[in-house]
């Protein structure tokens, strides 16, 4: 009996420890799988992304759809008008905005006197509630840097250095470097970390450059970003519950921001913080504004610099520079200039886009300038696992019905398995972690009882020293270090993908707390077996 409990008692804690690395192992290694690992993305028509591989008529760099839209898009002065654009884009979001899970979206579409289409679905308090519009604040700040290139103020081929000479700068980065995205700062740099790379001369997305672009309009206009955009811009244009501010954003009643946890949109409280250390401030992607705002804005751009109201806040030349003055994306057929993306259709017509998402907004704007339209579609959610994904597609179906196309339907059932996917990957590995802890009463119970301690001699005690280690040690240090195998700072994970961090975080805890545990019960099995396993006291007053 003694050797067959010797056994099994021997064999079955060096099972269930294998078994706890084998699942730790399949789960980083699952992690770690393309499509697993969260990353905030760039947004889908300003970075580099791959198309369809065979080429189905969106340029490459333009995910988006929006290339699709021309193969069908009549021609141009055919677009529908009045109560039949309402019905198509009434028709199109009754069906599709369900889909996209987004609990709240705002959309409209304009021409340069009138707004064609003005709605607010799901729980936008109104068309006066300010979203933050994610990337789409770029071109806020490429305007005011052009806005001060036309006074004098601002030379575009001058050094960035010398209007910002706190930043470590090279003298070759010039202002228009920063504009076109061509500096060579890295994707996930802040400002504050921000170097002229390999990437320097030729397209490369990254906050750090309008950001820069931020302080530079500060330093020369004597300004904070959030004033001058208020009185040179939002001001002028009517847009009046817009603000670079957060705080003044805050008091106009915002829509409420939601993160994406385990799949599901949760207004979390979230609020960015903004430093030069923190991966995006409002000149790259803060700025806050509301649909009717943002109609204002887009009217103006198709007024050659004017707004609807007759406020004149940029030259005709100086938007077409914004527009035109471009370098190529050489991933694929798209150009980028000043906070827009462009390309054309196959009949020579000219787009141009900007995407933004942030933590827990995500929003879409695109200019059609000779149909004389414009549309925005904003959303106060956003989705780290593909959900944002499904947000552009529904934007480009409104872009596509506002031209008198037949719109595609949102296709969601990808996205619902995506999430399942990483759920039951996130509970396997929070059981696999939580294991150890949850069978410490046996492991403390089999050491009480000797049998631990007949076996944790010689070999037996090294294997186990050595499995200890990599299960209490070396799997938390890996699943900490997993966020720098994706390539995405713990900064950004933490905003972007809550509920990845969460899992990561709590599991290498339950490790650690079950690893010190042990230490501790060793520690205290070894004080009270001491006096007992230490030599016999002789009796010096036997007879």
């Amino acid at each position: 009996m003694r050797k067959r409990g010797t056994k099994r008692e021997s064999g079955g804690p060096a099972a269930l420890a294998a078994a706890w690395c084998a699942a730790l192992a399949l789960a980083l290694a699952c992690l770690g799988v393309p499509g697993c690992a969260p990353e905030p993305e760039p947004e889908p028509d300003a970075a580099a992304s791959a198309s369809d591989a065979e080429g189905d008529g969106a340029p490459e760099g333009d995910p988006s759809g929006l290339g699709d839209v021309g193969d069908v898009a009549p021609p141009e002065g055919q677009e529908p008008e009045g109560a039949a654009l309402a019905a198509r884009i009434d028709a199109y979001l009754d069906r599709n905005f369900p889909a996209t899970g987004v609990p709240g979206v705002a959309v409209a579409v304009v021409d340069g006197q009138d707004v064609r289409y003005l709605r607010t679905l799901g729980d936008v308090p109104g068309p006066d509630a300010p979203f933050v519009i994610g990337s789409l604040s770029k071109s806020f700040t490429a305007l005011a840097v052009m806005q001060l290139v036309e006074e004098g103020a601002i030379d575009l081929d001058a050094p960035a250095s010398a209007y910002a000479p706190a930043y470590d700068v090279p003298a070759a980065v010039t202002v228009r470097d920063l504009l076109n995205q061509t500096s060579g700062f890295g994707y996930y740099e802040s400002l504050a970390d921000a170097r002229a790379g390999d990437a320097f001369g030729k397209f490369s997305y990254a906050n750090a450059n309008y950001d820069l672009l931020g302080r530079i309009v500060e330093a020369v206009s004597g300004q904070s970003y959030a004033d001058y955009l208020d009185g040179r811009v939002l001001g002028p244009l009517g847009m009046a519950t817009s603000s670079a501010d957060p705080a003044r954003a805050a008091a106009f009643g915002m829509a409420p921001g939601h993160r994406a946890w385990f799949g599901v949109p949760v207004a979390d409280g979230f609020v960015h913080g903004s430093s030069d250390e923190t991966w995006g401030a409002a000149p790259s992607g803060y700025v806050a504004s509301s649909v009717e705002d943002m109609a204002r804005y887009l009217q103006m751009y198709l007024n050659g610099g004017v707004g609807a109201n007759g406020a004149r806040v940029l030259s005709p030349e100086g938007v077409a520079s914004m527009f035109l003055d471009r370098v190529p994306d050489p991933e694929g057929d798209t150009y980028y200039g000043m906070g827009w993306t462009s390309f054309c259709w196959d009949d020579g017509e000219l787009v141009l886009s900007h995407d933004g998402q942030v933590e827990n907004y995500v929003a879409s704007m695109c200019l059609l300038p000779e149909r004389d339209l414009g549309v925005v579609v904003l959303g106060d959610a956003s989705d780290h696992a593909g959900g944002d994904g499904l947000f552009f597609d529904m934007a480009s179906g409104v872009v596509a019905a506002a031209v008198g196309a037949d719109p595609e339907p949102v296709d969601a059932a990808w996205v619902w398995r995506a999430h399942q996917r990483d759920d039951v990957l996130y509970l396997s590995v929070s059981l696999a972690c939580a294991l150890p802890l949850v069978t410490l009463p046996r492991w403390a119970a089999r050491r009480g009882d000797g049998s631990a301690s007949r076996s944790f001699g010689g070999r037996g005690r090294s294997a186990r020293v050595v499995r200890a280690v990599l299960l209490h040690v070396v799997a938390p240090l890996g699943l900490l270090a997993l966020p720098f195998a994706w390539g995405v700072p713990w900064r950004d994970l933490l905003a972007f993908a809550p509920d990845v961090s969460a899992v990561l975080l709590v599991c290498a805890a339950l490790l650690v707390v079950a690893g010190v545990a042990k230490l501790m019960l060793v520690a205290k099995g070894s004080r009270d077996d001491g006096p007992r396993n230490g030599p016999a006291v002789k009796n010096t007053h036997a007879v």
